[in-house]
């Protein structure tokens, strides 16, 4: 028998099977409990996610010849059959190519004749948003009302591409992304089965380049074994994908961080030798950057689809660092990155960013700044001493050709009793103290109105 690919070996052949859409599995199971099978369902979602195979998996249930049955035997000839794509009853159809008002028109007129097989003739078309809109409309009122024992299922990535129309006659469901837990968990526990051993540091990667897709990170998996045998390590999948490693960003973003820009060039050289692209780089140090973002400002349930290692490394790399500048650095290189797209110079465009962004850390970084609780702590300390000074000079009860205010009250605290003294004391340094708030916050809001005029594209 001709090799047959991950994606295909390990599809789930039961609602069981199915991971991270228990929201759809038990509900259908609960419909063919209790009789109330729908005769139109819309499976949407991103590619990958098991909508085709669901719709597999509920064909086999209402076809089995124990069923309707929740959990179909897997033994019968209906359910081998329907797994293999050789079932009379259950139709697959390709949105794509058949998606004119003749071929559906055909699927029409064939959907009234009965199932040759006794059971539930099921139509599943895939994509079915690339019908046109003339081969909907021929659709509508079969799908209403359609022959007994005749059900459609629809699949697609792209469901505000469907008419309202179609969308009303259907029960609905949504697929969501798998995440990518439950996904390192599901490949490390089949791969096992295969024999093959796989890192958490390439688990992690496999996972995040697979975009929540279960059949793209299989296909990654089909191309792992080929390329690095059964034992699969973190740098195997690197070099296969062509990811830039998580130590070159780090050390990029820890020089733009410091304010060291000359050394992230000389690092962008170091990448451009080993192969990577500019792009290839930008992208993915503004995803760095996003995790570096998150746990400077203490949101970091957003890495946890990280491998422990690479949160180590995110948070070493920003200790000490607030949100704030990373955030600024951010933006200049996303900028840079937008920049690239429309078709700027790709390489003057990122080490401008990165020039750009480390000066930018030393003219305007907050954490720079006194605290109001510092500056307000020494100013009274003066203040105080300034008093207490005055109030002892022999020219303390005279009062200055510039009418100064300080002069004047601190010399009438003098000679007044040491209670009323302290009050008068207390109110001279709160003054002070205002009058040294108000030019701190004038000076940050000049700083901010600075970040406020930076271009979001750098």
């Amino acid at each position: 028998m001709s090799y047959l690919v991950f994606a295909r070996k390990w599809r789930p052949q039961t609602f069981s099977d199915v991971i991270a859409q228990e929201h759809v599995t038990k509900t259908l199971c609960n419909a063919i409990d209790s009789e109330r099978i729908g005769h139109a369902y819309l499976f949407t979602g991103p590619r990958g996610v098991g909508k085709t195979t669901t719709a597999r998996i509920l064909a086999k249930a209402l076809n089995c010849e124990n069923g309707p049955t929740p959990d179909p035997c897997m033994e019968c000839e209906a359910c081998k059959r329907i797994a293999a794509g050789g079932y009379l009853d259950v139709l697959e159809i390709d949105g794509a190519s058949n998606r004119g008002i003749d071929e559906i028109r055909d699927l029409r007129e064939k959907a009234r004749y009965a199932a040759a097989e006794g059971g539930y003739k099921i139509y599943i078309i895939d994509e079915v948003h690339m019908l046109t809109r003339e081969a909907f409309n021929a659709l509508l009122k079969i799908l209403e009302e359609p022959p007994d024992k005749v059900i459609f299922i629809f699949a697609t990535t792209e469901p505000r591409k469907v008419p309202a129309t179609i969308l009303s006659r259907c029960q609905r469901f949504d697929f969501r992304r798998i995440p990518s837990s439950v996904m390192g968990a599901y490949i490390k526990d089949e791969a096992g089965k295969e024999g093959i051993t796989i890192d958490p540091d390439a688990l992690s990667l496999v996972c995040r380049a697979s975009g929540g897709s279960m059949r793209d990170a299989l296909s990654i998996m089909d191309q792992l074994v080929s390329f690095a045998g059964k034992v699969i390590a973190g740098e195997s999948v690197s070099k296969l994908l062509g990811l830039v490693e998580a130590d070159l960003l780090a050390e990029i973003s820890d020089a733009v961080l410091h304010s060291r820009g000359a050394v992230a060039l000389d690092l962008v050289e170091d990448a451009l030798v080993r192969g990577y692209s500019i792009e290839e780089l930008i992208d993915a140090l503004v995803g760095f950057l996003r995790n570096l973002l998150l746990a400077a400002s203490g949101a970091e349930k957003g890495i946890t689809d990280l491998s422990d290692s690479e949160i180590v490394l995110i948070q070493q790399t920003v200790a000490g660092v607030s949100d704030v500048h990373v955030l600024n650095i951010l933006r200049l290189v996303g900028g840079a990155a937008n920049q690239i797209r429309a078709g700027a110079s790709p390489r003057i465009s990122l080490e401008a960013a990165l020039i750009t962004a480390s000066k930018f850390g030393i003219a305007f970084g907050f954490e720079n700044l006194p605290s109001v609780v510092e500056s307000v702590a020494v100013t009274a300390v003066k203040t105080e001493e300034r008093v207490e000074s005055e109030s002892k000079s022999p020219t303390a009860g005279m009062v200055p050709d510039n009418g100064a205010k300080s002069v004047t009250e601190v010399s009438s605290v003098a000679e007044q009793p040491s209670a009323v003294a302290a009050v008068k004391k207390n109110e001279v340094v709160e003054e002070i103290d205002k009058s040294e708030k108000e030019k701190e916050n004038s000076y940050v809001r000049k700083v901010s109105g600075l970040f406020d005029m930076i271009p979001e594209n750098g």
